[in-house]
């Protein structure tokens, strides 16, 4: 099962500083050189492994760092290699590493292109919109039901840019299921007009009855 990692970081103080940002470049180096060795599956450039650091919009201490991984498995012999542990601490001094979290999303590299033509992926679009959405686990097949019905509404408006959605694997709650909808555009502005779209209305009556709860937050891609 190929998965997305979605990595969250906080930085130490305000904003990360361009130190702070070279010192997680040169983290992901070490990782670049990790995966030329030891998981030669993978694409070679860090674009088709979907490797990138995001800065939230909202929130300017909150960092997002994506890769995608061929499964859980690849994934995990890198956090447990000694490469990994001897570069992660020393990230201590931007960010608050006791914060870091990470979780993945099923069955989907959710930052590469779809291959439809034209179409702008999401590790380029300059703002990229994260709609983090909890539902019953009961639910998961009505919600994704619905978002087969309803998900091009909100892919016609984002055109070009991509708008796709995934699945969360880990569950911090047995009983809830969490989604991600992710859309690139133009700007935050961009974003906010599709609430006054005339399919709008279709789009969030077949899935907003399904949420338990809901977190819509923005980021640029800074690495």
């Amino acid at each position: 099962m190929v998965v997305t990692e979605l990595a969250w970081f906080t930085a130490a103080s305000g904003a990360v500083t361009p130190e702070g940002k070279e010192a997680t470049n040169q983290a992901l180096i070490v990782q670049d050189e990790w995966v030329a060795r030891k998981a030669p599956d993978l694409p070679k450039d860090r674009a088709g492994r979907g490797v990138a650091l995001f800065h939230q919009v909202e929130d300017p201490a909150t960092y997002v760092l994506t890769a995608h991984w061929n499964s859980l498995e690849q994934h995990g012999l890198w956090l447990e290699s000694p490469e990994n542990r001897k570069v992660f601490p020393g990230l201590g001094d931007y960010y608050q590493l006791d914060k870091t979290f990470l979780f993945h999303f099923a069955d989907i590299w959710l930052f590469n292109s779809s291959g439809v033509p034209g179409e702008i992926s999401l590790l380029d679009s300059p703002i990229v919109s994260l709609a983090r959405i909890t539902v019953l686990a009961e639910n998961r097949p009505e919600f994704e039901k619905k978002w087969e019905e309803v998900g091009s509404l909100l892919a016609d408006f984002a055109k070009p840019y991509a708008a796709r959605s995934a699945r969360r694997v880990e569950k911090d709650d047995p009983a809830l299921e969490e989604f991600v909808i992710a859309a690139g555009w133009p700007s935050v502005e961009r974003h906010q007009e599709w609430a006054k779209d005339p399919n709008f209305k279709a789009y969030i009556s077949a899935l907003q009855p399904l949420a338990k709860s809901q977190d819509i937050s923005h980021y640029q891609r800074i690495l």
